[in-house]
C-alpha cells in the first residue's frame, strides 16, 4: 500500500517557494532492493550508491522504505546484527509518496505531520525520485513555522548532521548565496552567520 498526498493551494504561504514542485528539487538516486534481503545489504546498498535511503519491493511493487536513522534505531542501537535482522522488519510500511507535481508547502506540511524527513515522489505508480528535508530548506528559508519544525526534527534523531547547507537564500539578508549555514534555525550567510554570534 502507498500513501499520497496530493497538493492543493493554500494561501496562507506565499511567495515563489510555493510555485516550486517537488519534482525540481527531488534526487532522481532512486535505490531498491526486494523484500527478501536483510539490513546488512541494505546499509552496503546505502555507501555503494550514497543515498541515505532505500526502498523495498516485492514483485516489483514498492512496500516499505528504509532510511539511515532507522538502521541506527533499530538495529545498531539495539546491538542486533544486521545480516541477521529481515529488511522488512525495520522498514516503515506504508511508504508516503507525494506526486512530483506537488508544491515544496505541500511537502513540507506532510513531512512534519508524518514526522519524517524525507518523502518518496511518484509519477504514476513509479517512484521517480526522493526528496529530503535539507532539499526544501536550501531552497525555501521563508517557510518559517515548517521548517523550524523540520530542522527540530533533524536535532531529535540523535544524528550528527552537518551544520553547512547547499546554496539557497539567506534568510536575514536575503542573498543567494553558494552556501549557508544553519545557525539557531535559520540558514544564513557568512556576513550574517558573523552577525548572529557564530563562530567555526
Amino acid at each position: 500500500m502507498v500513501v499520497q498526498e496530493h497538493n492543493s493551494e493554500d494561501s496562507s504561504y506565499g511567495g515563489i517557494e510555493s510555485q516550486i514542485p517537488v519534482g525540481d528539487l527531488m534526487s532522481r538516486n532512486v535505490v531498491s532492493l526486494d523484500a527478501t534481503c536483510n539490513v546488512f545489504e541494505v546499509a552496503r546498498e546505502m555507501m555503494a550508491k550514497g543515498t541515505g535511503s532505500v526502498i523495498i519491493s516485492r514483485e516489483s511493487k514498492p512496500i516499505g522504505i528504509i532510511t539511515e536513522r532507522d538502521i541506527v534505531g533499530k538495529v545498531v542501537k539495539q546491538d542486533l546484527t544486521p545480516s541477521s535482522v529481515p529488511a522488512t522488519e525495520i522498514m516503515s510500511s506504508p511508504i508516503i509518496m507525494v506526486e512530483a507535481s506537488t508544491n515544496v508547502i505541500e511537502a513540507s506540511r506532510l513531512m512534519v505531520k508524518s514526522n519524517i524527513r524525507r518523502l518518496a515522489v511518484n509519477k504514476g505508480e513509479d517512484i521517480v525520485g526522493i526528496i529530503t528535508d535539507r532539499d526544501i530548506l536550501t531552497i525555501s528559508p521563508g517557510l518559517n513555522t515548517i521548517l523550524e519544525n523540520l530542522i527540530e526534527m533533524n536535532r531529535e534523531t540523535g544524528i550528527p548532521e552537518e551544520s553547512y547547507l547547499e546554496r539557497g537564500i539567506c534568510q536575514r539578508c536575503g542573498s543567494y548565496v553558494d552556501e549557508l549555514t544553519s545557525v539557531n534555525g535559520l540558514a544564513l550567510c557568512e556576513d550574517c552567520k558573523e552577525e548572529e554570534g557564530y563562530y567555526d
